[in-house]
């Protein structure tokens, strides 16, 4: 017998819940699965079994109980390039745009880490920019579910597995979120960009392919927050397993040697495009979320309330040490280590070269690229939540 998870393990699962909530009740349900096998839930052996051995367990307690949807199916798909995520994420709203059957549901099931969820959503949010009846599917008929199966699990549906099976045994509502954009006001050509880049090489610290608009669907940040992330991925590519923590402190002793901060212009805008404020600083970091109440993967409450923008002025590595604890619980509310607004847009002016993440993916931005836009959507992708919220 196998002990490892694998995606058919995973797919049985949901599928199994999915048929049970009342949500589907009278629905034919189509279920995609995206997953990425070199995710951390399919290579890390303990992980592997102890996931497979849980997901087991729900599936046999699922199964005695009476199904509500007309039916169900799935496919599974696994990635096997950098942008495969995208092209099936594609390929699949092709096909259900195409079918157009009535009184069905589908949803898009991302089984992978934080690159395999942001490429998916990214590509649906493209999809429903292509036109009213891509929009209409995307928003109204497709559904997408993040599986926290990666180490970080920024943005997913739970933190944790167990978080997300909660979800699909309790009460359900579908509910359409916001995303981050993010573009620079004029966009630079390559050659502007290259002779900006401070010696650096932008497409080191990304997906050369990651190209604006670039989108987060959880927190976009830059700065020290951004760096951190870099770091992490790089040591988890020799080393697989979570290194957050041992990251934070190794990044405050480089980070300012090799990215020495400039100072910043930050414009807020509120509703209708007006500026509600401007702030003229060098930062540490700056976080701008989909919302408030946001938190990283590890349960990290860098937004703890209901702004959705963290501003850190620049931070010395003794207090960065001292205080990094405070983004962790959001005890840094109501100190002079950040500032938290509410803002649906910022216009952000800086003259070096800066790493900025989204979702847990990274790349460089150079003063080519500013000013910078980073701003919320309107509502587009279909979500699940709770009931109560």
């Amino acid at each position: 017998m196998d002990l490892n998870l694998t995606p058919q393990d995973i797919a049985e699962c949901i599928s199994s819940l999915v048929a049970r909530n009342k949500l589907w009740s009278k629905k034919k349900v189509f279920l995609y699965f995206i997953a990425n096998k070199t995710a951390g839930c399919f290579t890390n052996s303990a992980k592997s079994e102890r996931l497979k051995k849980y997901l087991s367990s729900v599936l046999k307690e699922a199964e005695s109980l009476p199904e509500c949807a007309a039916s169900v199916s799935y496919k599974i798909f696994s990635t096997e390039y950098a942008g495969h995520a995208k092209d099936l994420t594609q390929s699949v709203v092709a096909q259900l745009i195409a079918s157009d059957e009535p009184d069905t549901e589908s949803l898009i099931v991302t089984a992978g880490g934080d690159g395999t969820s942001l490429e998916v959503q990214t590509a649906l949010f493209k999809e429903a920019m292509q036109g009213p009846k891509h929009h209409d599917a995307i928003t109204n008929h497709i559904t997408i579910l993040r599986l926290p199966l990666g180490t970080g699990n920024d943005g997913t549906d739970g933190h944790k597995i167990e978080e997300t099976i909660e979800l699909l045994r309790g009460g359900l509502v579908f509910a359409n979120e916001r995303a981050v954009r993010i573009y620079p006001e004029k966009e630079p050509s390559e050659a502007d960009i290259l002779a900006s880049a401070d010696g650096k090489n932008p497409a080191k610290y990304g997906d050369p392919d990651f190209l604006p608009p670039w989108y987060a669907f959880n927190i976009a940040s830059l700065g020290l927050d951004a760096y951190v992330v870099h770091m992490t991925n790089t040591v988890k590519k020799k080393l697989p397993g979570n290194f957050y923590h041992l990251c934070v402190p190794l990044s405050g002793f480089t980070y300012d040697k090799v990215f020495p901060l400039g100072t910043a212009k930050i414009e807020m805008f509120g509703k209708d495009n007006v500026k509600t404020d401007e702030i003229n600083m060098p930062f540490t970091l700056m976080a701008f979320g989909a919302s408030g109440h946001r938190v990283y993967g590890g349960g990290h409450k860098v937004l703890p309330d209901e702004n959705n923008f963290c501003l850190a002025p620049k931070i010395s590595l003794w207090n960065l040490i001292k205080e990094n604890h405070r983004f962790v619980d959001g005890s840094f509310k109501g100190t002079p280590i950040a500032s938290l607004h509410t803002v649906e847009k910022i216009r952000l002016s800086y003259d070096k070269s800066i790493l900025m993440q989204c979702d847990g993916e990274t790349v460089m931005l150079t003063p080519a690229h500013f000013p910078l836009i980073i701003e919320l959507t309107d509502p587009c992708l279909r979500v699940l939540k709770p009931v109560s919220l």
